[in-house]
């Protein structure tokens, strides 16, 4: 396999970026870091860590750069590419483990669906709490927590992976196309986890290859609906969240179970932040907008003073 790091960033903590370009070197065969505009300068920092530097001319969104890294590592000869976010640390046998997850499915029998990508289990950072996966279990939304694996070989089936982490041969990104650029954030890697399995392929969870990850700005640990944790993001990810949960629901088969089981996470987002938050009216605005460009198809990056959206531009690897 040759493999190339995709990278994206946006105001990064240098020094978390450090931490992640350093453990991740020796891992892949190539890393290129695609920033999304950011205030200060990266590019003599990043290439001092023999990484490859692409800086975007304005925050156009992680779909695009997504495709813009993708592009760069098919160009370098790549035949996989390792999403990353700047805040996620994978441990130093992580991409090992991945490879042998891949490897290991390409040698069974062809009647086997191929894989559309495998993806790391992570423990956050902040809380010291370990993720879980999301599988379809007798045709029910369900959690499969990594505690539940009996074997360090053990993987799990899962109905989408976040994108950090991911390992996706280049030539699946060719027959599915790449992320969806209009979605600017959120829920750019669960629609195209449901496109893959619209398509016939398999998404793995690997337990045993694990990174480090900080999911949102604040994580809590709460009691609402059951214990779980949340992750705190700006209102203004509230907007991309509600909107483009109505997006993906139009754009994707998915299955009527896991339509309920998206409206009833909105139900309970909503629920949640316009109680026990103190920017409830500011967060209220932006999920009622994003309720209304979801039904009325507005996609593209929100101009906040207009509450209009702009196009994104296009990439080679566009969703298909």
């Amino acid at each position: 396999m040759n493999i190339v790091g995709v990278v994206i960033t946006f105001e990064p903590d240098v020094d978390c970026l450090n931490a992640l370009l350093d453990a991740l070197l020796p891992q892949v065969n190539k890393i290129v870091v695609v920033d999304n505009c950011s205030s200060n300068n990266l590019e003599e920092n990043v290439i001092s860590r023999s990484a490859e530097y692409i800086q975007l001319a304005e925050n156009y969104g992680i779909a695009y750069a997504q495709n813009i890294g993708i592009q760069w590592a098919e160009g370098f000869g790549a035949t996989h590419v390792l999403l990353m976010d700047q805040d996620s640390i994978p441990l130093p046998n992580m991409v090992s483990k991945l490879k042998s997850a891949l490897e290991a499915n390409q040698e069974k029998s062809t009647d086997t669906p191929l894989l559309a990508a495998v993806g790391p289990s992570y423990v956050d950072s902040r809380s010291n709490k370990k993720s879980f996966f999301v599988i379809e279990e007798n045709h029910v939304p369900n959690r499969w927590f990594p505690d539940n694996a009996s074997l360090d070989t053990e993987v799990v089936d899962v109905m989408f992976l976040i994108s950090s982490g991911t390992l996706v041969p280049v030539e699946v990104i060719k027959a599915l196309g790449g992320m969806r650029n209009d979605y600017f954030i959120d829920h750019v890697d669960t629609e195209w986890s449901f496109r893959a399995k619209q398509m016939g392929y398999r998404m793995v969870g690997v337990p045993s290859a694990v990174m480090e990850h900080s999911l949102g700005d604040e994580v809590k640990a709460i009691w609402f609906f059951g214990k779980r944790q949340v992750s705190y993001h700006s209102p203004l990810r509230d907007y991309y969240m509600f909107r483009n949960t109505l997006l993906m629901l139009r754009d994707v088969s998915i299955p009527f179970v896991w339509r309920l089981h998206f409206i009833w996470r909105l139900v309970q987002f909503a629920g949640y932040f316009l109680t026990f938050t103190p920017s409830r009216w500011e967060r209220l605005s932006k999920m009622s907008l994003g309720l209304y460009h979801g039904l009325k198809n507005v996609r593209g990056k929100l101009d906040v003073v207009s509450s209009s959206c702009r196009d994104i531009p296009a990439t080679l690897i566009d969703s298909k």
